[in-house]
């Protein structure tokens, strides 16, 4: 068995179908520009942000004109509701977590998005969830792939990083989720695992209801 105290989720494409609106979102503000995106350019931004995204679009040709435009609609009442309004729960997600509640474990949403947002996405769930902590973007200096947001997580739950299980579909959520030291399964959504990621994932599981499985092992 897994010998685990607290489950931290990512939020945008692990607990909603968030990413393919959010990606079309980037692929047609990029045609505007006349951007031509790499192949391997979501599974490089997916789950990024501060000095890492800006770094990563700094390297394509006119991307941080791309990324201008982007952190403008992030002020965009109507971009925020076209996602809530589209998005749906993952399968297993409220199943997985009145599960953990069941069986004593911890719960913790470390989103780069702003908490406002994820509480906004967590509304739409037509059975509330229960929940023990949620660490936004804007309550961390650092951007995954660091380790902080789930170390700030780990620490308002009051448990060591060892003790807790990393629920992600980005390399950059693995990537951090490692560096914390703590265990990590990766859930597939969007992102094919490319190599380097298939040498950090420790567990990996089609969708959130299987990780019932993987804490009862």
């Amino acid at each position: 068995m897994l010998d685990v105290k607290a489950v931290l989720f990512d939020c945008d494409g692990l607990m909603f179908e968030t990413e393919l609106i959010s990606q079309q979102i980037w692929k047609d503000e990029a045609n505007k520009l006349g951007i031509t995106l790499p192949e391997d350019f979501f599974i490089n931004i997916t789950g990024s942000g501060g000095e890492e995204l800006t770094r990563y679009l700094s390297s394509i040709p006119k991307g941080l004109d791309l990324f201008d435009v982007m952190k403008k609609k992030r002020f965009d009442i109507s971009f925020w509701s076209s996602i809530q309004k589209d998005c749906l729960n993952k399968k297993g997600l409220v199943t997985l977590f009145h599960w953990l509640k069941q069986n004593g474990y911890l719960i913790g949403i470390c989103s780069s998005s702003h908490r406002t947002y994820v509480e906004a996405l967590l509304s739409t769930v037509s059975t509330p969830l229960e929940y023990d902590a949620i660490v936004g973007g804007d309550m961390v200096t650092h951007a995954k792939p660091d380790p902080e947001i789930f170390l700030v997580g780990a620490k308002i739950l009051g448990v060591k990083p060892s003790e807790c299980l990393v629920l992600e579909d980005s390399k950059q959520g693995i990537t951090a989720a490692k560096r914390a030291g703590m265990h990590s399964c990766f859930i597939e959504d969007t992102i094919k695992p490319d190599h380097i990621m298939k040498e950090m994932i420790e567990y990996q599981t089609e969708n959130l209801e299987d990780v019932i499985q993987l804490l009862n092992k």
